[in-house]
Order: structure tokens, then C-alpha cells, then sequence
């Protein structure tokens, strides 16, 4: 026991140290945008939306997109309708006829074994006539700065850059996931500072076309359930560099995932595509979890050492996310709020674990991968 005690207080105070680390790294962040546009010196973008059965959000996505900071001659909005059974493409289409900067593409099926999302982008991005390509969901709504604000982040050098996204909602379980999308935002954030590529996040993304068009495209990319990160990873590969952006320039809000199973099944194709991610990440994973699994432990053999140890850890953490939130300029939730979340947090990590090794397909858009 006493073995298995000082491994399990070992991989605790590991976390409170990477902790520490993170809350530096974000400290020390200063947002400094590479360059400035003005009208006349702006590039054709093509904006990249994939939706399937979206008619609850499509049409605040594409108005918010509408209301872009942006000349609207120099704009195209691609919407792919992955065979959608509801009314999506009958509002895509209505949205069409008003504002012909938007383009619907029929998903159909193809010889090359993509699937989901990465299906979608491998359709639109023949029909793309931009120098850059921002890619977002169907359930976000983006802020009028959102466009200038990623390229103005994008040094020539860059391939791809990614904004930061929240979840949106005054419910209980929607503020949760707002902070839950906050602290994930940060930790990326804070090893992309450090000079470690990460990932991009598939709903607040750019990437230059000639980045792109290096890889292939994703109709040469292997297929992953995480389109995004794969992408991320190909166009790093290719000598490119990389940002990822906490400044309330590059703002999205994102809908919150509905139901506990789902929220589990969103977590597991997380994790699933994050397969090919180096073996660091694992190694930080496996902390993270190992935290809320062993600090129960912990507190049953010793209650002090235990409270005493999530006690730091909730102190540090709470730091870190009013620092999130400093960065992004949005409110902090209230010391209550974030209470409640700690126990959210402690639910859901061992919760995702548990079911990421459960031999269930991942559940996501109606179908299964």
C-alpha cells in the first residue's frame, strides 16, 4: 500500500507542476497581431461550413457569417449539406437566393473512404476560390472580427492558426461546458506558446491554400474522425508553422452538446482521433485522468494530504481560467460556479475514460464510426 500511495501522490503533485507550468505560459501571453489590413489590401476568403441536420442553427451560423467585418465581394461562403433528413438544405437554399456570397454543395458519396466531416471538406474545397480558407461548424456563430482577426494573427509562414471557441448557454450543464471549452482552450494554448504544436481546432480554424494544397487536400489525407487535427498535423509536417489564437478578435460560440451520452460520444471521438498524437500527449493525458482517479485514494488513507492537495489544485486552476477569461475578455463565472464545476470536472474526466475503453462505436451526426 504504501507503494501504491507515494506512485498515486507522485502522479498528483506531476499535475499540480504542469499546472504551474500552463499558469505561467498564459501569464506571461501577450496577444500581439502580426500586421494590419486595410480594405483595399484584404484577400478572397472562402469560408467552409459542414452541416448535417442543423435546421435549429444553420441560419445563425450563416448570419452571423453575413455580418462579417469584411468586404462582401471579396467573401465566399461554401456550405456543404451532408445528406441532411431535416429541413438544412431548404434553409441553406432560401439563404442562397438572398445573398449570393453563399454557395450550398451537396454532399454525395464518394470512392475515396472519407466519411463525416473530412467528406465534406474533400467536396467544398473544389468549389473554394480563396487564398485562405476559414473553416467553422454549423452550430457556431462567429464575431463580425472573427476573418480579419485570423488572418491578422497568420504571419507569412504560417500554415494554419486556430481561434478560440466557447460554448454559449445560461443553462447549468451549458455554463459547464463554457468553462470545460475555456480550460481545454487554455491548456492548448499554453503548450502551443511553448513551442510544441497541438492541434487546431476544427470550428475556429484558417489555413492558407497554398498550405492546403501541399497536403493534398483532405481527398489525399488519410481519413480521421478528428478531420481537424489531421489536417493540423499534415500541413506541420510540410514545414509550415502554426498559431493558436486566445485574443476576443477570433471569438466563436459554439452550442452545447445535449445530453450526457452525447457529450460522452463527442469526448470519445476526441480521444479517438487523438490516436495519432505523439506519445507526450498520452503521457499528459494519462496525468490528468490519473488526478481524479487517485486522488479519492489519497484522501481515505491520508483526508489532510488529500484536501490539502485538490485544494492547490483547484486554487491553480482557478487562476488559470480567469486568465482564459481575461484574455478572451469575457466574465468570469462567479466562485460558486466554478465549485460546482470542479465536481463536473471530476464526473466527466472518469467518466470519458471509462467509456473511451468501452468497446462502443463513437456516435456522432447520427452515425457511427
Amino acid at each position: 500500500m504504501t507503494v501504491i500511495y507515494y506512485f498515486f501522490m507522485s502522479v498528483i503533485v506531476i499535475y499540480i507542476a504542469v499546472q504551474i507550468l500552463q499558469l505561467f505560459s498564459l501569464i506571461k501571453y501577450k496577444s500581439l497581431k502580426y500586421k494590419k489590413f486595410k480594405d483595399n489590401e484584404l484577400p478572397k476568403i472562402s469560408i467552409w461550413v459542414a452541416c448535417r441536420n442543423e435546421e435549429k442553427n444553420i441560419a445563425a451560423c450563416l448570419n452571423a457569417l453575413l455580418a462579417l467585418d469584411y468586404p462582401k465581394n471579396l467573401v465566399q461562403i461554401l456550405v456543404g449539406d451532408d445528406q441532411s433528413t431535416d429541413k438544412t438544405r431548404d434553409i441553406i437554399l432560401a439563404y442562397c437566393k438572398n445573398h449570393p456570397q453563399i454557395e450550398l454543395v451537396d454532399i454525395i458519396e464518394d470512392k475515396k473512404n472519407l466519411k463525416a466531416k473530412a467528406r465534406v471538406m474533400a467536396q467544398i474545397d473544389k468549389k473554394a476560390v480563396g487564398d485562405f480558407y476559414l473553416i467553422t461548424d454549423a452550430d457556431v456563430e462567429v464575431k463580425p472580427s472573427w476573418a480579419k482577426g485570423l488572418l491578422e494573427f497568420l504571419s507569412d509562414d504560417m500554415g494554419v492558426a486556430s481561434g478560440t471557441t466557447m460554448v454559449k448557454c445560461n443553462t447549468l450543464d451549458g455554463k459547464m461546458q463554457e468553462i470545460d471549452w475555456a480550460y481545454f482552450m487554455g491548456l492548448l494554448n499554453a503548450i502551443s506558446y511553448n513551442g510544441v504544436p497541438a492541434t487546431a481546432v476544427g470550428n475556429n480554424m484558417i489555413v492558407k491554400r497554398q498550405a492546403y494544397e501541399e497536403t493534398g487536400g483532405y481527398g489525399e489525407i488519410q481519413f480521421s474522425i478528428t478531420e481537424d487535427y489531421k489536417l493540423y498535423s499534415e500541413i506541420c509536417a510540410k514545414g509550415w508553422r502554426w498559431n493558436n489564437i486566445m485574443h476576443p478578435d477570433v471569438l466563436a460560440y459554439s452550442k452545447k452538446t445535449t445530453g450526457f451520452k452525447s457529450l460522452m460520444h463527442q469526448r470519445k471521438r476526441w480521444l479517438s482521433g487523438g490516436k495519432e498524437l505523439p506519445w507526450y500527449w498520452w503521457i499528459l493525458f494519462g496525468i490528468y485522468a490519473g488526478f481524479f482517479f487517485f486522488i479519492p485514494v489519497i484522501l481515505v488513507l491520508k483526508l489532510k494530504v488529500g484536501l490539502t492537495l485538490w485544494a492547490l489544485k483547484f486554487i491553480i486552476q482557478t487562476i488559470q481560467i480567469r486568465s482564459i477569461y481575461s484574455h478572451i475578455d469575457e466574465k468570469m463565472p462567479n466562485l460558486g460556479t466554478m465549485i460546482i464545476y470542479e465536481f463536473y470536472l471530476f464526473i466527466v474526466t472518469v467518466s470519458t475514460a471509462i467509456f473511451f475503453v468501452l468497446p462502443i462505436k463513437t456516435n456522432w451526426k447520427e452515425r457511427k464510426y
